[in-house]
């Protein structure tokens, strides 16, 4: 065998028969691995589970590049594309050349140039035992390729994911994921990013089968770019220019309608400098945006600008890593040992808020109980400085800074402030998971999914200007209504958590959480085009059992607990599922999220919905 010269031949030849046509393949005892971000010769294959068919190596190993054939030594071969993808040290058409200015390219992207910029060992879901994690980057075993190796060609010439395993789901909506070049998706630190929705999108709607490959049947079109750091306003045009130029979708769908984006920021798309906001006006009016932030009309007093459009728009809850939810009184662990203990989970105080006050970040004074200096002082539209100006010494209300007894306290009051903050705040949400009945005082500010789910069922709505009036208000709410938004709390809380990727904190099992409900969604939108947000659960009756976590489904699924102990003698916790991972214990590493971690494989993760 001349092809070969310095390989040890340990199988010369495999002969298989498929559908009459004859292949031969060349296998070599040198596995593929990766070393210093190129494949070496090694006696132990990474790669290939044993779980994989004979048939699929061959089919993989035989096909021929449309990438410069040294691609595969330093990067991956998008082969649909003919477009090589580049780690951050190394660049060329073919990944050849050695980045010269790598010291600027890290800097870029806010790592270490001699430490997690090269030695990043996280990669999204494991590039699915496809590939080696190197500086972050998946990278592929020659014939695979995508963000996470999870793309090759399957029959017909056609692309398939997870060599043909994989299954779409029957119901809902189908989304084609863009992969764009590297500099744009995997160059970024994944473990430095506070907000990585885009991160849990990406991997739920391949591990939930709402992927689709063929851009033609697609429902939605998922732009899947970071939004957070200092390259990203660059980014957005250089992604919508490369997105036209490169597939025909975009142009397909009038300019960008259809298509849908995340942002983290603090106010929204209106995180995004001025200039790229101008810049690229058209298609951020096409595309949906997906944020945090709901100020859909401009601030009467702090003008605040306008940043999301109902019905066109979808305020999603951010990603909450935070631990320690899985002590909620609404968890049906937590409730039977108290019933076991004789405890009670009685809420015997009214109003509750720990937090920053100011917006200059210093205390507030002793004795007037107002904020020393006027800086910032549009900061939490001002809300969160009048109720601890009014109520820090209101017999029943508990307005601090900080306490050492936050569960405790978040626990034992009837209601709890969700303000917002420099722009969208997460209490609303972290009161809502302990069982804490939400007081939101935000004009003109819509919550996580509002208006599609009614807040004012679990929740109560305070204007600005009645801030005078709170104990009045919330001492008219009688006990049987205090009682029936207490009861809805639990079901509110799946929706506003991505349990499916981050495990259980309620003992629920992630049929409800909130990227299902972001699905739904968009399900509804689909099948009632025109129809106003606030009147889905009346158009649509799958919609309204959905809200009310009263579907009848599959049965109930196996997702594990947040917490280091079992909650459950029958469900893992999420850390027994880690422990048996070698890879980072972080939720993107985990193929398709931590539903899937009892099995580690994506194409075999338990289904929310068939």
């Amino acid at each position: 065998m001349n092809c070969c010269p310095r390989a040890q031949m340990s199988l010369l030849s495999l002969r298989l028969v498929t559908g009459g046509l004859l292949f031969l393949a060349v296998t070599s005892r040198t596995a593929f691995t990766a070393r210093s971000s190129s494949y070496q010769p090694s006696d132990q294959a990474y790669g290939l589970s044993t779980r994989r068919s004979l048939a699929n190596r061959v089919a993989v190993a035989g096909h021929r590049t449309t990438c410069h054939r040294s691609c595969s030594v330093h990067g991956v071969c998008n082969e649909e594309l003919g477009r090589c993808d580049c780690p951050r040290h190394y660049t060329g058409p073919s990944c050849s050349d050695p980045a010269r200015n790598i010291s600027a390219i890290c800097k870029a992207y806010s790592l270490t140039l001699h430490g997690d910029c090269e030695h990043d060992p996280s990669c999204f879901n494991n590039c699915n035992q496809r590939g080696k994690c190197i500086t972050g980057m998946c990278h592929c075993e020659p014939g695979y390729w995508g963000m996470d190796c999870s793309i090759s060609w399957g029959p017909g010439g056609k692309p398939q994911l997870l060599e043909g395993r994989y299954k779409p789901r029957k119901t809902g909506v189908k989304i084609y994921v863009y992969e764009l070049p590297s500099q744009m998706t995997s160059w970024f630190g994944f473990w430095r990013m506070d907000r990585p929705l885009h991160l849990v999108f990406w991997q739920r709607i391949m591990s939930s089968g709402i992927r689709t490959l063929n851009g033609d049947e697609a429902d939605y079109f998922f732009i899947p770019l970071n939004t957070r750091g200092s390259v990203v306003g660059g980014q957005l045009s250089e992604a919508i220019s490369y997105i036209r130029r490169t597939w025909p979708w975009w142009n397909n769908t009038d300019y960008g309608h259809r298509h849908f984006m995340i942002h983290t920021g603090d106010i929204g798309v209106n995180e995004y400098p001025n200039r790229v906001r101008k810049e690229m006006s058209e298609a951020m009016a096409n595309i949906t945006w997906l944020t945090h932030w709901g100020l859909y009309e401009e601030h009467p007093t702090y003008k605040w600008d306008a940043a999301h459009r109902p019905g066109k728009d979808l305020v999603v809850p951010p990603v909450i890593m935070s631990q320690g939810f899985q002590e909620s009184p609404m968890n049906l662990a937590v409730q039977a040992e108290a019933d076991a203990k004789g405890e009670s989970l009685e809420r015997k105080h009214t109003l509750f808020f720990a937090g920053r006050i100011c917006g200059d970040r210093q205390p507030p004074d002793e004795k007037t109980g107002l904020c020393k200096t006027t800086t910032h002082h549009g900061y939490s539209l001002g809300v969160r400085q009048k109720v601890h100006q009014y109520y820090r010494n209101y017999k029943g209300f508990k307005i601090v800074e900080w306490t050492k007894t936050y569960l405790e306290d978040i626990s034992t009051h009837k209601f709890c402030l969700a303000p917002v903050g420099g722009g969208w705040g997460k209490r609303a949400l972290l009161v809502t998971f302990m069982g804490c009945v939400p007081v939101c005082i935000s004009d003109k500010v819509l919550q996580a999914f509002e208006p599609e789910i009614d807040w004012s069922k679990f929740s109560v709505s305070v204007a600005e200007a009645d801030i005078s009036n709170l104990p009045r208000i919330l001492n008219s709410i009688s006990s049987a209504e205090l009682a029936s938004k207490q009861k809805r709390l639990r079901c509110a809380a799946q929706h506003m958590f991505y349990s499916s990727s981050l495990g259980a904190i309620l003992g629920e099992d992630g049929r409800y959480d909130a990227f299902e409900t972001t699905m739904e969604i968009l399900r509804v939108r689909k099948e009632h085009p025109g129809v106003p947000p606030e009147k889905y659960t009346k158009v649509d009756e799958r919609f309204r059992k959905f809200v009310d976590c009263d579907l009848d489904g599959p049965d109930p699924l196996p997702l594990c607990t947040q917490g280091h102990d079992r909650q459950f003698p029958d469900r893992p916790a999420c850390s027994e599922c880690r422990n048996k991972e070698s890879h980072s214990t972080r939720f993107y590493t985990s193929p398709g999220g931590l539903l899937c971690c009892a099995v580690g494989d994506m194409a075999q993760c338990p289904r929310a919905w068939p």
